[in-house]
């Protein structure tokens, strides 16, 4: 009876132990990838949506006319013709410090920028919606 109770408890302490040090080991590779991930995916998500609607805004200005440039402003209500170039109603979020106000199309390309306000980075988007990091 003793045996038996020996074994058993044995037995269940080695898996037991087994399987936490696989959790562990499993975890800690995992672990530190992901949070390296995670941070870097903040830090885009928080441009990456205000750059998204500022792209979509000047998407929406070309979809009627050929312009050579579009304004982005948060001071017109509607899109507005002034200075002989199209001004569209665009606001950004708090994560975001700046966005370009005047972008410049060339053909059917251009570019946005702007820079995070937790991270003082900049970034940019082009027509095709692809963020990279803009470097001195």
């Amino acid at each position: 009876m003793k045996t038996n109770k020996i074994l058993t408890t044995g037995l269940g302490l080695l898996i037991a132990l087994t399987g936490v040090f696989g959790v562990t080991a499993c975890s800690g590779d995992n672990g530190a990838g992901s949070a390296s991930q995670s941070s870097q995916a903040t830090q885009n998500i928080d441009v990456a949506e205000d750059l998204e609607n500022a792209r979509q805004t000047v998407l929406e200005a070309l979809e009627d006319d050929d312009w050579a440039q579009v304004m982005l402003a948060s001071d017109v209500d509607a899109p507005t013709v002034k200075y002989g170039l199209l001004v569209m109603p665009y606001t950004y979020s708090e994560a975001t410090s700046r966005v370009q106000g005047t972008i410049e199309i060339d053909g059917d390309k251009f570019t946005i920028e702007a820079d995070s306000a937790a991270t003082g980075q900049t970034w940019k988007i082009d027509q095709d919606g692809t963020i990279t990091e803009v470097t001195e």
